[in-house]
């Protein structure tokens, strides 16, 4: 993917969402003629920047391919710690915020099993790896 995005870079292309920088951001919460500037109000586009900041450039491609394509990549130990340490409340925003978009609307349920199923995969990754409290 190449070159900047116009203003609503998130909204005009979810797959950007997983490669969004701030600039877009910022751009994308400025007005713009699109009918998309009323999809995500400027405060939830901030908080959804906030956690695919903590996603990890590295990682958010390969969440997305997952959920939204269908690809069965298995995700990097270190992506599911970052999904884990983002929450599950910003995971669950970003799903929905993707979901809000006409071309991903259709199939809502698809996406939100794969979705849950991505992360209870990487939760109990996650707990497996971690150190347990002392007996």
């Amino acid at each position: 993917m190449g070159g900047k995005r116009e203003s609503g870079a998130f909204l005009s292309s979810p797959a950007l969402a997983f490669e969004a920088n701030e600039q877009d951001f910022s751009l994308a919460s400025e007005p713009s003629s699109s009918s998309d500037q009323d999809i995500i109000p400027p405060a939830l586009r901030h908080y959804l920047f906030q956690c695919l900041k903590k996603l990890g450039e590295e990682c958010r491609p390969l969440f997305f391919a997952k959920i939204f394509i269908g690809e069965k990549n298995e995700i990097p130990t270190s992506c599911c710690q970052n999904l884990v340490q983002m929450g599950d409340k910003c995971h669950t925003a970003i799903t929905n915020a993707v979901i809000s978009r006409p071309e991903f609307s259709g199939n809502a349920t698809l996406f939100r099993t794969r979705s849950d199923e991505t992360w209870t995969t990487c939760s109990q990754l996650v707990e497996a790896i971690s150190p347990g409290p002392s007996a």
